[in-house]
């Protein structure tokens, strides 16, 4: 399925994933996670990262959109949509048991670079994830996490009209937890 978003950011176009975009897109996933989140490869959390060929082509369902510069060719943004099943011991257990049913779907790696933010472009890429998640059909809501020290990660949810289910920032996943119905159109 081809993604065309006409309110595209200038000087950037929003597209499916294709397979030659995959090093970019790790490359762009892995950036934002070590320099944004401090982060070090996990590979339980990255374990989508490293195979996202069997995460976000293969399955129904899921799916990567990119953002490339329109300019350079070059990936300079990611954001996908996959099964809402959080995993076990990572995430809060009634949380697991509320996005098991498989009509959740779980917004992720939503990743700008540093040097591209501010354009609106995290804003495009969520909306084209959510107009091609309705359309499809799979989903009823849309379930996200963040980290407060994520930046501009709660302003920017919040801006958007997520619903917070759970604020765990002082629990064992020092997450947030947000929701989008996907029942309507979403205007962001």
């Amino acid at each position: 399925m081809t993604t065309h978003i006409p309110s595209s950011p200038e000087g950037v176009r929003i597209r499916d994933l294709t397979e030659a975009d995959i090093p970019a897109a790790q490359a762009v996933m892995m950036r934002s996670v070590t320099e944004d989140f401090g982060a070090t490869y996990d590979p339980v959390v990255h374990a989508d990262i490293d195979d996202i060929t069997g995460w976000y082509v293969e399955p129904d369902g899921p799916f990567l959109l990119v953002a490339e510069d329109t300019i350079t060719g070059a990936v300079i943004a990611t954001c996908g949509i996959r099964g809402g099943a959080l995993k076990e011991g990572l995430s809060p257990e009634h949380l697991v048991e509320r996005y098991r049913n498989g009509r959740t779907g779980q917004l992720v790696r939503v990743y700008v670079l540093k040097e591209h933010r501010r354009r609106h472009i995290a804003r495009a890429l969520v909306q084209a994830v959510l107009d091609r998640a309705r359309t499809e059909g799979h989903y009823d809501t849309i379930a996200l996490h963040t980290y407060p020290h994520s930046p501009g990660a709660l302003p920017f949810w919040q801006s958007l009209g997520c619903e917070v289910v759970e604020d765990d920032v002082n629990g064992t996943t020092r997450a947030i937890f947000f929701e989008l119905p996907l029942t309507e159109r979403t205007s962001l």
